[in-house]
């Protein structure tokens, strides 16, 4: 599977680029399923900013159903 690019608000992509390659892509691939009960790969991804904090929305690789994470505000400084 091809990971996609997410699609960010521009604040959001602001944000993004602020993080390394690897943090990135560890983001991406370690996001809680709790449908799957287990740890997967987002895709489909979408992210907004709010408050100085980055939320990520997308899809379980495995199951196809919602997942998310939450990159709080101190991790972009």
């Amino acid at each position: 599977m091809t990971l996609k690019l997410p699609k960010f608000t521009p604040q959001a992509a602001q944000l993004w680029s602020l993080l390394s390659i690897d943090d990135k892509k560890n983001i991406l691939e370690n996001v809680y399923c709790s449908h799957c009960k287990n740890v997967t790969t987002m895709f489909n991804a979408s992210g907004k900013a709010e408050k100085g904090s980055l939320i990520l929305n997308g899809q379980c690789a495995v199951c196809m159903n919602p997942v998310g994470r939450y990159i709080e505000a101190d991790a972009f400084r």
